[in-house]
C-alpha cells in the first residue's frame, strides 16, 4: 500500500489513489494525477465503504475537470459533502444542547471519539458520525432518560453497556453507562476512569480526558476494533490527526508507561507509523515498508467497522494457534458459535444471570432469530469458518502479532 504519493512515480489501483485523495485533503492540498485506468466508481465505493467520500470532495473539488471524473460520480460526491456538512452541524448543535442539560440536571458525563476528534480536523464535518457518543455515571440513569424524553428522543435499545436514543432525522447517540463492558480486555484499567478526567472549563459535570489519556482511550478503541473484525482507514486517519495537533504537547513518557500496562506500546508505535507513512508521506524501506503495506491492505479491506470474515477469522486464529486441531477446531469452532456457552450468552440475554437452565431456550430463540431477521450475516459467519484455509488463520494471526498485539506479561 502506498503513502500520500509523495515518494511514489504512479498510483497502481483505487486504493493507493483513496489513500492519496484523503491525505491531500486533510493537509489543504489538490489532488495528484489519478491511475492511467482509474475505475472512478470502484474509487467511490471504497470510499463509501470507509465512510470517507465526503473528505475527498476537499481535494478533487479543484482539478475533476481536469482529471475527467465522470459527472454522475462527483455529484454523488459531491452530495455526500453537502451531506457531511449539514449533519455535523445539527448533530454539533443538539449535542451541545444535550450537554447542557446534562449540566442543569447535575448528570456527570464526557463526550468520547468522534465528537471530540471533529474539532482537530480541518473542517469538522471532515470526520463524520453515525451516532454520537456520551459516557455518564450509570447512577443518574433515570435523570438522563427523563432528560432524553423531555427533548423528544426515543429510547431504541437498552443494553448493559449503552443505551441507544434516536430523534428525526438523523440523531442518533449512544449513552453509555461503562465505557468498556465487564468481560472485555481493558475493563479492569478503566475500572476507576473517573479518576482520569477531569471538568471542562465553566463547568462542573462535563468532563474532559486529559489529551494523554483521551490519546489512550482512542487507541484502544482503535485496538478493540482491530482486534476483533479490523477496522477503517478512518481510525488511522484518526490517530494521524490527533497527532498532528497534540504530539509535541503530550508527556510521552506517560503514555508509553501507560501503553506498557495494557500490552498496546508497540502496538501504537506501528499504527503511528502507518498513520505518517500515509498521510505525512513519510519515507520508509525495507521490511518496515513491507510490513505497512501488508498492514495497510488488511485495513483497506475491512472497511470502517470491519468484516465478519475477518471478526470470524481472529476469533478462528486465537483457537487455532491455541489448540492446533486443525479442521477438528473449524468444527468445534461452529459448533459454539451456532451454541455459544453459558457466560457468553449471559451477554445478550440478562435473564439468563437469574434463570441459567433456559439456556437451551435462548439457543434455539437465537438460531430462529438469526434465519429469519439476520440471515446474510448468520450465512456469512458460518461459510467464514468452513471456508477459511490454516494458512489464512495462520496469516492473520501473524499480522496481528507483528502489529503488537498479544504480548504476554
Amino acid at each position: 500500500m502506498a503513502t500520500g504519493g509523495v515518494h511514489m512515480k504512479g498510483f497502481k489501483d483505487e486504493k493507493q489513489y483513496l489513500i492519496h485523495l484523503i491525505s491531500q485533503a486533510i493537509n489543504e492540498k489538490k489532488a495528484g494525477n489519478p491511475p492511467k485506468n482509474i475505475k472512478w466508481e470502484k474509487l467511490y465505493n471504497l470510499a463509501c465503504y470507509h465512510k470517507v467520500s465526503n473528505i475527498i470532495y476537499y481535494s478533487l473539488k479543484d482539478v475533476k475537470d481536469e482529471y475527467k471524473m465522470p459527472e454522475d460520480i462527483w455529484q454523488k460526491i459531491y452530495g455526500d459533502y453537502k451531506k457531511g456538512v449539514a449533519k455535523e452541524a445539527v448533530q454539533h448543535v443538539m449535542t451541545e444542547m444535550i450537554l447542557e442539560e446534562y449540566e442543569k440536571s447535575r448528570i456527570e458525563c464526557i463526550p468520547l471519539k468522534g465528537y471530540v476528534l471533529k474539532g482537530f480536523y480541518p473542517k469538522p464535518d471532515m470526520r463524520t458520525m453515525g451516532d454520537i457518543d456520551i459516557f455518564y455515571n450509570e447512577k443518574k440513569t433515570l435523570e438522563v432518560r427523563q432528560v432524553m424524553k423531555n427533548m423528544g428522543f426515543k429510547i431504541v435499545k437498552v443494553e448493559d453497556k449503552h443505551d441507544k436514543y434516536y430523534k428525526k432525522p438523523f440523531m442518533t447517540l449512544e449513552l453509555h453507562k461503562s465505557l468498556m463492558g465487564r468481560a472485555e480486555p481493558y475493563a479492569s484499567y478503566y475500572k476507576d476512569v473517573w479518576n482520569k478526567m477531569k471538568t471542562r472549563d465553566n463547568s462542573q459535570y462535563i468532563y474532559e480526558f486529559s489529551k494523554e489519556d483521551f490519546y489512550i482511550f482512542l487507541l484502544v478503541h482503535f485496538t478493540k476494533h482491530f482486534e476483533n473484525a479490523g477496522t477503517g482507514v478512518r481510525s488511522v486517519l484518526d490517530i494521524w490527526v490527533y497527532n498532528k495537533k497534540f504530539y509535541n504537547e503530550m508527556d510521552w513518557d506517560y503514555i508509553k508507561d501507560e501503553l506498557k500496562k495494557i500490552k498496546l506500546d508497540e502496538f501504537e508505535e506501528n499504527i503511528r507509523g502507518l498513520s505518517e507513512f500515509w498521510f505525512d508521506n513519510k519515507m520508509v524501506e525495507g521490511k518496515k515498508r513491507e510490513f505497512y503495506n501488508l498492514l495497510g491492505e488488511y485495513i483497506l479491506s475491512s472497511g470502517v467497522y470491519g468484516t465478519v470474515k475477518n471478526s470470524v477469522m481472529v476469533a478462528m486464529g486465537k483457537k487455532f494457534e491455541e489448540k492446533s486441531h486443525g479442521k477438528k477446531s473449524k468444527y468445534i469452532y461452529g459448533f459454539r458459535m451456532i451454541f455459544p456457552g453459558l457466560e457468553g450468552m449471559k451477554k445478550r440475554f440478562n435473564i439468563l444471570n437469574r434463570f441459567p437452565f433456559l439456556l437451551p431456550v435462548f439457543w434455539v430463540f437465537r438460531l430462529v432469530r438469526g434465519i429469519l431477521f439476520r440471515r446474510e450475516r448468520a450465512f456469512r459467519s458460518v461459510e467464514s469458518v468452513y471456508s477459511a484455509s490454516d494458512k489464512e488463520l495462520a496469516e492473520i494471526l501473524d499480522l496481528h502479532k507483528k502489529a503488537g498485539l498479544y504480548k504476554k506479561a
